[in-house]
């Protein structure tokens, strides 16, 4: 639901702008990753819903992977105290 999110947002932001411009979209999920690029039809009826409609907003090709251990704002979302992330090296 994450990665429908992102792409409606995506789309609507580069719309309402009028930016024809490429848009990069991360996720730290690789089943999301391999869903998103892969082919809707191998998929139930909910996932594969989600999936043309993400494929028909954004381009495949956009969608990269980001290990949750790289990715600086899943650090936030741990719950990690200030004084960690003073001194945390993606912060």
């Amino acid at each position: 639901m994450g990665a429908l999110l992102s792409a409606r947002l995506s789309s609507n932001i580069l719309k309402a702008l009028k930016l024809d411009i490429p848009c990069f979209l991360w996720t730290d999920s690789k089943i999301t990753y391999f869903w998103v690029r892969g082919q809707p039809e191998r998929f139930k009826p909910f996932i594969k819903n989600r999936i043309q409609e993400i494929q028909k907003l954004t381009s495949p090709s956009n969608w990269h992977h980001c290990p949750g251990i790289q990715n600086p704002a899943d650090i936030v979302s741990r719950g990690v105290r200030i004084s960690r992330l003073l001194n945390d090296t993606f912060w």
